[in-house]
């Protein structure tokens, strides 16, 4: 018997006819009420269909443009799905996906608003990139990459009044306070790497961590500056300088005034760059088509 639960399943990346077939089988065979969003870059979506050929009727093409951002694409996703449930799927060529589909579901079933099938980033360059992006968030990232995951439709909605624009889609879910569950996934055969544009979107979220370490810094470049120049004049004012500590100290301070003046430049730089990204929408529909 199929279940009454109307289920969305959003799909970043189709790499074979075969993996979608088999992925759309088990959703018809499944789910009583569904729907399948493909999520597409300037693709031509008659081709698409002609490629497929599904066999849902209720299957959209969210067509974004040039957008090449996996978790803008993502959020576009989620607010134009329906349903209580929502599968997001980043790779179909994975075994057993059916079963992982289920292990999510069912944890759903349970009270679990996310539940995350995940693996890890395997590369050095991509360890290091999180680590050290840590080291200056309030809130630390994992070295996790979300193959599947499930959301509910509160989630969604909690999602969409986040005004994050750095921050990855899959941290805002693990952020928002409702609990959720991660299924780690094995996979010998396979490893995970970042993308260019994934590590871009981490490189910006250090960039806004970086501003207020830059902020410190300088306020304490500041600080230094004004305490050297200080006790540089009264050393030199009172006629009886020390040998060698004067030019010293003259010297730290304006060595401290210009660190100050770059990091001033600096912060000046990353608001700007904060400000251009705040105005910026989380993403453009181009066209929505259905196959």
């Amino acid at each position: 018997m199929k279940d009454k639960n109307y289920a969305s399943f959003i799909i970043t990346k189709i790499d074979n006819k075969e993996n979608y077939q088999r992925l759309e089988n088990y959703i018809l065979n499944k789910f009583e009420y569904s729907e399948i969003i493909i999520l597409i870059n300037d693709s031509n979506v008659k081709d698409i269909k002609e490629y497929l050929s599904p066999i849902s009727n209720n299957v959209l093409c969210l067509n974004l443009g040039n957008n090449i951002d996996e978790n803008n694409s993502i959020r576009a996703g989620l607010e134009f799905s329906k349903g209580d449930i929502v599968f997001v799927i980043k790779d179909l060529s994975i075994n057993k996906l059916e079963d992982y589909l289920d292990n999510l579901y069912e944890s759903n079933k349970k009270g679990i608003d996310s539940s995350f099938l995940t693996s890890k980033y395997y590369r050095l360059k991509d360890k290091l990139t999180i680590s050290l992006i840590s080291i200056f968030l309030k809130h630390k990232l994992k070295n996790v990459y979300d193959i599947i995951f499930l959301v509910t439709r509160r989630v969604i909605n909690a999602i969409t009044e986040d005004n994050s624009k750095t921050t990855p889609i899959s941290y805002i879910i693990r952020d928002i306070g409702y609990n959720y569950n991660e299924f780690e996934c094995n996979i010998r055969d396979k490893k995970y790497y970042m993308s260019k544009q994934t590590r871009s979107v981490y490189l910006l979220l250090f960039s806004e961590a970086s501003s207020n370490f830059a902020a410190s810094l300088s306020l304490l470049s500041a600080i230094i500056a004004i305490v050297t120049g200080i006790y540089a004049l009264i050393i030199y004012l009172s006629n009886k300088p020390v040998e060698g500590w004067t030019t010293t100290f003259l010297f730290l301070s304006f060595s401290f005034t210009m660190i100050f003046a770059i990091f001033s430049i600096i912060i000046r730089y990353l608001s700007v760059i904060q400000k251009e990204l705040y105005n910026k929408p989380n993403f453009r529909v181009k066209s929505v088509s259905k196959l």
